[in-house]
């Protein structure tokens, strides 16, 4: 595609680019300018033209990606809304935006979710030392709603998908012939496709659940182990690079896998999740299968996040036990101290119209009937929600009945308690044998 010249009746940068810290109102600026009505940040760079090109990406929906090139905004020039504005500075870096049209999502619901992201930030900015020690935080991004299907989202900067670092990790000791050196084996969903599908027929087929997991062991984990942990030690090879990088990834990885289960966030297969290459830190993407949506797939998704043994192989030696399981800790106690907050942020949408909140696949009531059987959902979600912030692990399979062993299991668990067993679920084969096979659980 090529980008015709900008010929609107005012200049590319007298308006604002759509990202994060064009959109944010920062707390400083605000008692800083009481006289003013300037509250957003004075950096932020301007577009001053678009690339001739657009590249469309390889997904599904076929997005396409628009790059921008950013010039420093200088006040003085711009208020005298001089036309060679934009001739007289020199390009600063380059802004790029993902535009995209969801055939059956709505872009809506990741501009929420980062509104809810936006304000644990703030949370966790404002909590104890401990968490301000950890640098938690969420990586977030802008989506500017065209339409319901339609929207401009910004493109975050050096990363790339957890499956394409796999894919370009090797483990430089083990030997050259050998299976399990390189990533591209590890992501060959051609063969491992097969080889994780007979694991499930053994379970979905045959009823035997532990069989399957033990079966997933073998053929899938132990004879393709992770190589993300080498990744870092090729990709960052100063040792204090490293060493910060590693640290980032797991911090950043243990807010999300909170959040993520608070709020039921699903489809986290190895395209969603991304790692930024300069620094290591983890961002997740696409968010429409939220509130526990992803129970209703024809294949339930019974983890609380994902926590694959390529993730954990790249904590270090400690694996779960180390800053993954303290971050992970400080904040879940911060999730559930700021309840109400959350609760008041996540109760509009139950009444907004644009959230599906059917658990159903398919509608069987029509008019009135549905829309109070959709409210009624969206009920039990704000419920569900709720509970965990209160310590009880609510999330089951809908397709399995509850034996009577399960007794017991609402009620509420001390925040050590509520992390050990998200910890135990995520990582149970038994779990990870029942995901989609494009999940790809074995990455």
């Amino acid at each position: 595609f090529d980008v015709k010249l900008w010929r609107g009746s005012r200049p590319l940068h007298d308006f604002i680019p759509p990202i994060q810290a064009a959109l944010s109102v920062s707390h400083s600026s605000v008692e800083a300018n009481n006289s003013s009505n300037d509250i957003f940040p004075k950096y932020v760079p301007r577009i001053r033209a678009f690339s001739k090109t657009i590249q469309v990406m390889s997904s599904k929906a076929r997005p396409k990606r628009v790059t921008a090139f950013a010039i420093q905004p200088d006040t003085s020039t711009m208020c005298s809304q001089s036309t060679s504005f934009s001739s007289s500075l020199e390009d600063v870096g380059e802004m790029h935006f993902l535009l995209k049209q969801e055939a059956k999502g709505d872009l809506r619901k990741d501009a929420r979710v980062q509104d809810l992201n936006n304000v644990i930030n703030r949370l966790l900015a404002r909590s104890s030392n401990a968490s301000q020690q950890r640098r938690l935080h969420l990586r977030t991004f802008s989506v500017v709603c065209l339409s319901e299907d339609c929207g401009i989202i910004e493109w975050v900067p050096n990363t790339d998908s957890l499956r394409n670092i796999v894919t370009s990790a090797y483990n430089p000791q083990a030997p050259a012939d050998a299976q399990r050196r390189r990533g591209a084996e590890l992501t060959n969903f051609t063969y491992l496709r097969d080889t994780y599908e007979k694991c499930q027929n053994v379970y979905f087929k045959r009823g035997n659940l532990k069989k399957a997991a033990a079966m997933f062991e073998n053929l899938c984990l132990q004879k393709y182990p992770p190589l993300l942990y080498w990744w870092f030690v090729m990709h960052f090879r100063n040792p204090h690079a490293w060493f910060e990088a590693r640290t980032r990834f797991t911090l950043s990885a243990s807010v999300w896998s909170a959040v993520g289960h608070i709020i039921g966030l699903g489809d986290r297969h190895s395209e969603n999740i991304l790692i930024n290459t300069a620094s290591g830190e983890c961002v997740h993407v696409d968010f429409d299968c939220i509130f526990d949506k992803g129970l209703n797939l024809p294949r339930p998704e019974v983890i609380p996040f994902r926590l694959t043994t390529n993730i954990i192989d790249a904590f270090g030696p400690t694996g779960t036990e180390g800053t993954f399981k303290g971050s992970l800790t400080s904040t879940m106690f911060l999730l559930r101290k700021n309840c109400d907050t959350l609760l008041s942020v996540l109760q509009p949408f139950v009444e907004d119209p644009v959230i599906d909140w059917k658990r159903q696949k398919s509608r069987q009531d029509k008019g009135s009937s549905t829309l109070l059987g959709d409210f009624a959902s969206a009920q039990r979600s704000i419920k569900v929600i709720e509970e965990r912030l209160r310590g009880i692990y609510n999330l089951r399979n809908p397709k399995l009945k509850r034996s009577k062993e399960d007794d017991g299991s609402d009620l509420p668990l001390s925040v050590d308690g509520q992390v050990d067993r998200m910890i135990a679920e995520a990582t149970s084969n038994e779990n990870l044998v029942q995901l989609y096979v494009g999940w790809m659980p074995w990455v």
